[in-house]
């Protein structure tokens, strides 16, 4: 289904020419080893639309979006001096198209070899009153807040590509930031800054190798290549809008952060779902990774990438049993992520693992990164930097409204669930992909229920 594509602003490649080939990094050197058939490392961002996606339009908007997201129409190739890098196509992602509400199954989930197409599919579902586009995307091509950026310039695209319409500035575009992704944190970072990093460094390495976790799929062996899967897809459900109102007023009031209490509630969540699955979790750990961005000014008008470190927080058993004791903990060790953009120190591990050519060894070996992943994606609509129209309750692109977005980023082995928050005005949604060969759909609907009402009773307490 992949196709030619006629981009129609021919500036935009002149520009990239300067760029690529494009070195691959650490980070995404790690995503694209990680990437195996069961498990492919794709993640999913579904756009959720009023209306109904007139054909023209959206292609339109898709070929000024992509030659926008450089990285969505590359492929892999062998540089002699550089090594691996990301060589520019003229290719367009395939587009499945089918009612509203159907499932997506052509191609969903199926490994993408880098190295010979561009690692993105979309799948639009269009009926006369709702309509979706899930951007599903390898993981080593872009993050979730890259995910972002590329919607905003297909809503754009396809407003300024309907008839009739008052049209509007896209965002800032400026691709030369693309050589500084995932390592403009890591530079010059001055004498007391590079002992205090090397002190993190090691003490988080030290953890992460000595504290393993417990994995949900505990007792479970990893599934032989072709297994059936159980599902497919992310699952989504909406914390009350009483209950998002009264944890607003919750955190506020005791200057915690909406994040550290969804951090909590995952561990408390997990730590019933597992019990109640046969886990002996006793004084073992649990750990969640956390993806962060380190996007700093003026990255708004980065292209689709990805810029991201991960943290690691584990907790045992016993101090999970205590919430209040357990947000006591996890709220001092947030703060000093977020101040310091301390998952920066994994993209630092990355590259000393890649030097010593130890990174199939990571990956292949058989020990649990994380027991769980919980990504936080806010609301999207804040960072959209174009001027759309507003309309009941949403952006108007074109004849449709755009009122939110959900996704997840993928699962991988031992790793038995990605989570994500997205959240409006008035609602959180939480939002999980499950390991599809131990989990059935009604299984992990279950996991994420139990999850919204930890989180409502958070609300309520």
């Amino acid at each position: 289904m992949a196709q030619l594509a006629t981009h129609p602003i021919a500036e935009y490649d002149a520009l990239l020419e300067e760029i690529f080939p494009l070195p691959v990094n650490a980070v995404e050197a790690f995503m694209i080893a990680d990437g195996r058939p069961n498990y492919p490392m794709m993640c999913d961002i579904e756009v959720r639309l009023q209306g109904s996606i007139q054909r023209q339009p959206f292609e339109e908007a898709l070929n000024f979006a992509v030659a926008r997201a450089p990285l969505f129409r590359s492929v892999l190739s062998e540089d002699k001096k550089r090594g691996l890098v990301w060589q520019l196509t003229d290719r367009l992602p395939s587009v499945d198209w089918g009612e509203y509400g159907e499932p997506c199954l052509a191609g969903y989930d199926d490994l993408i070899d880098l190295h010979t197409d561009p690692g993105i599919r979309i799948y639009v579902r269009s009926g006369e009153e709702r309509s979706t586009i899930l951007i599903h995307f390898h993981h080593a091509t872009c993050d979730g807040l890259g995910a972002f950026v590329f919607v905003e310039d297909l809503l754009s695209g396809y407003h300024n590509a309907t008839p009739g319409v008052a049209p509007v500035k896209p965002r800032a575009w400026e691709p030369e930031r693309l050589r500084k992704r995932c390592t403009h944190q890591l530079e010059n970072p001055g004498l007391t800054r590079g002992l205090y990093d090397l002190y993190c460094g090691i003490r988080g390495a030290t953890n992460f190798f000595m504290e393993r976790p417990l994995p949900m799929t505990a007792g479970k062996p990893l599934p032989a290549k072709g297994s059936a899967k159980l599902q497919n897809g992310l699952i989504t459900l909406a914390v009350p809008p009483d209950a998002t109102r009264s944890l607003r007023s919750w955190t506020s009031a005791r200057k915690v952060t909406l994040n550290d209490v969804l951090l909590r509630d995952l561990f408390v969540a997990l730590h019933t779902w597992m019990s109640n699955q046969g886990h002996e979790i006793g004084s073992r750990r649990l750990r969640i990774l956390m993806p962060q961005s380190l996007r700093g000014r003026g990255d708004g008008a980065m292209p689709s990438t990805n810029d991201l470190g991960f943290a690691f927080l584990a907790r045992r058993g016993p101090i999970i049993e205590s919430p209040q004791n357990l947000l006591e903990s996890l709220t001092p060790e947030l703060a000093a992520i977020r101040k310091d953009n301390l998952s920066r120190h994994f993209i630092g591990g990355l590259e000393m693992v890649q030097k010593l050519g130890l990174l199939p060894w990571l990956l292949n070996g058989s020990s649990c990164f994380s027991t769980a992943v919980l990504t936080n994606f806010g609301n999207a609509w804040r960072r959209f930097q174009t001027k759309l129209p507003k309309a009941q309750g949403g952006l108007v692109a074109g004849n449709l409204i755009y009122d939110g977005l959900v996704g997840t980023p993928p699962c991988r082995p031992h790793t038995g669930a990605a989570f994500s928050v997205t959240t409006t005005a008035q609602q959180i949604f939480l939002s999980v992909k499950q390991d599809p060969y131990h989990y059935s759909r009604e299984e992990s609907t279950e996991l994420l229920r139990t999850y919204v009402e930890q989180v409502t009773r958070s609300a309520n307490s």
